[in-house]
């Protein structure tokens, strides 16, 4: 390994990047597109450049032929082209590849007087619909493909880089004379304010190219100036595929691969990037115990200035490591961020969290916070209490489901049904204790309580061994109101998963049945797979009968939430048999008749209608105007309920439905014989 690294440029980010480089002696170049890019590399002190566009190949030559390991695309966010060709270059060159990002998220959808678009092309329309006089300040490249989608362009004046190369593209544009303004930025707020007030622009068309592009003083120009603004979206946030990495993650990707620490200050040179590269750290303090501490932890908070996280953790964090720091007991991201913001002396913020911030959902909302506010965050993952819990079990993680029901309403007992091993992070001994109670009687259930502190205790309390330590010891204590206080796991181990399928497929005799007429297997199966669900679907089972449809259903995720609608006693009784017997959680049996024991019910995302008792067109009706774009499917047995459904649903203007008629045989044995015994045959109706 050369340790050289090349950094495709031409933007202010880039030439920091390379300044912080060469102050570091880390051997690199820099490539820029253009003779007057590098003009402003050399003015700035860079020596060992390339200059010219590119393609893969071209790219990929220089990288070989440099011996160059590691190559940053610290191109402009709109130069998508130039990146794919840096991409396909180092996939050639077998060189490694970091994108630098230039951050984008101080743009906001809710302002009236700025319009956002996606493309060149949807600005030409926006600025046409608008009129008035244009001010562009997109830069050269696309200005061709401007000026042929606007009706006229002699109200248009763009402000370009002062170089042949742009001065030429005005040109081909159709631009000339006072139409062009040839500058090199950066442009403060009252510069393009003076801009616009000279040209007495009525508009001004920008990139959404982030601050070091100039994007704030844009926008506040505008606005002190009472026009309006049309912002072409950055093209890789629009797209959703951005894996780019901030300035500081960047930096910290080449000390790794270099060795060599870097003098991140040179790379903040205004005072706006010094509020951008504010800090803060979220760190795991691991299970409890100060053996279980990781280096990179200790470090952060024995440089820290200020300690923040929840009052239990706080507590135990000053007692097992005596600090002075001050500590303020807040672990919520925006009461933290206020308190920053209050009190702006505190450099080096440190927020702890139980375990590993992997595993916290509120490290996660807090790390978007900070990082939507400017900050660059630090995170350090800390020794979980599921890894030390598999220690301690002397299980292996690889084929173990991790869920948090820490503090929300999660459906354990659906997800311990369909995992062979399971753990889960509860709200405490009270909610570990109900949630054990409710796992059926065949499955292993260990508690692990306080895990890696001195109150350590590993728990069996499988129903079949409830009140035994896992050496087989008595314990008395796993009762409701017990003094165990303290933070709780579960493992759970279900050993029948091996032998289920992976998609439910009840037969029709596993069933409680009664008197109550059900939908048959192989109708049942076929109208599921109509129905599409989806993890997070609502389903509605009117007519519910023995609940075969709704169970069946909610076996399919723990996630799907059923709701089973039946009006008969009878019925109700089974549901709810049927609901104990296969541990549905995600069920919910509903006594009614619809379309009204559908009001109060989260709506639906989908509904099956087995049974209507003649309020077909209310039930449709209601659940349309609950969600227009629900997914139905109806049973229909007879010609007659076919047609009325077809009526139905022309009425209301739905798509074309899809209708499927089933006849299923299925064959008893009569002695030597093998003899068809046929089901009615039944339409199933989807739309």
């Amino acid at each position: 390994m050369n340790n050289k690294v090349l950094i495709f440029g031409g933007t202010t980010e880039g030439r920091r990047l390379a300044k912080a480089l060469a102050g570091a002696g880390i051997p690199h170049a820099v490539s820029v597109a253009t003779e007057y890019g590098g003009e402003i590399e050399e003015k700035d002190g860079e020596e060992n450049l390339y200059i010219g566009r590119k393609n893969a190949s071209e790219m990929a030559k220089i990288i070989t032929d440099g011996n160059f390991d590691m190559v940053v695309d610290a191109t402009h966010p709109f130069a998508t082209d130039a990146s794919s060709e840096i991409r396909e270059a180092c996939s050639i060159a077998n060189a490694e590849y970091l994108r630098l990002s230039r951050e984008t998220e101080n743009s906001s959808d809710s302002e009236e007087d700025i319009s956002f678009v996606s493309d060149i092309h949807e600005a030409a329309s926006k600025i046409s619909d608008l009129g008035g006089i244009v001010l562009a300040l997109t830069g050269s490249k696309e200005l061709k493909e401007l000026t042929n989608g606007l009706h006229k362009t002699e109200n248009i004046f763009v402000r370009v880089l002062p170089n042949e190369e742009s001065l030429q593209k005005c040109r081909e544009a159709g631009l000339s004379g006072k139409q062009i303004i040839a500058m090199q930025g950066p442009f403060s707020k009252q510069m393009n304010k003076a801009l616009i007030s000279e040209l007495h622009a009525d508009v001004i068309l920008t990139k959404e190219s982030g601050r070091a592009g100039g994007f704030i003083e844009k926008i506040e120009a505008a606005k002190e100036c009472g026009i309006k603004t049309v912002v072409i979206r950055n093209p890789e946030k629009a797209s959703g595929k951005n894996d780019g990495k901030t300035m500081a993650e960047i930096i910290k990707e080449i000390e790794r691969f270099s060795g060599i620490s870097i003098d991140i200050h040179g790379i903040y040179e205004k005072t706006e990037d010094k509020i951008e590269k504010r800090e803060i750290t979220l760190a795991g303090m691991g299970p409890g115990d100060k053996s279980l501490f990781t280096c990179e932890f200790e470090k952060a908070y024995n440089s820290a200035d200020i300690i923040f996280g929840a009052a239990s953790i706080n507590d135990a964090f000053k007692e097992l490591t005596g600090i002075k720091t001050p500590i303020i007991n807040m672990y919520k991201g925006e009461e933290i961020l206020d308190y920053l913001k209050e009190h702006s002396g505190y450099k080096r913020p440190l927020v702890i969290y139980s375990g590993d911030i992997s595993l916290c959902s509120g490290a996660q909302k807090a790390s978007r916070i900070f990082k939507e506010d400017g900050f660059i965050v630090n995170k350090i993952p800390g020794i979980s209490s599921v890894t030390l819990f598999a220690e301690r079990l002397h299980i292996n993680l690889e084929n173990c489901e991790v869920i948090s029901a820490h503090g929300k309403e999660v459906n354990v007992i659906g997800h311990a049904l369909c995992s062979e091993k399971l753990m889960v992070l509860t709200s405490g001994y009270e909610h570990a204790i109900g949630v054990a109670s409710r796992v059926p009687g065949y499955m292993k259930v260990v508690l692990g309580y306080e895990l890696g502190s001195g109150k350590e205790k590993i728990i069996d309390i499988s129903k079949n061994n409830i009140d035994k330590d896992i050496n087989g010891n008595g314990y008395a204590t796993l009762e409701s109101g017990s003094e165990l206080k303290g933070r709780c796991i579960l493992y759970i181990e279900n050993p029948l998963l091996s032998g289920r399928t992976v998609y439910p497929c009840l037969h029709d005799d596993v069933f409680i049945r009664g008197n109550v007429p059900m939908t048959k297997e192989e109708i049942r199966s076929f109208s599921i797979r109509k129905l599409g669900l989806t993890c997070s679907s609502v389903l509605y089972d009117i007519g519910a009968g023995t609940g075969s449809v709704s169970i069946e259903a909610a076996l399919i995720h723990p996630d799907i939430r059923v709701y089973s609608i039946e009006k008969k006693k009878e019925a109700i009784e089974l549901l709810y048999k049927n609901r104990e017997k296969f541990c549905v959680e995600n069920m919910e049996v509903i006594e009614g008749t619809a379309p009204e024991a559908l009001d109060g019910l989260k709506v639906p995302t989908h509904v099956f209608i087995g049974g209507s008792s003649g309020n077909m067109r209310e039930i449709i009706e209601k659940v349309r105007e609950l969600n227009d774009k629900a997914r139905i499917v109806i049973n229909c047995l007879t010609p007659q309920t076919l047609s009325e459904v077809m009526n139905i649903v022309a009425g209301l203007h739905y798509r074309e439905p899809e209708i499927t008629q089933i006849s299923a045989t299925r064959f008893k044995k009569v002695g030597s014989y093998d003899l068809p015994d046929a089901q009615n045959p039944v339409y199933i109706v989807s739309f």
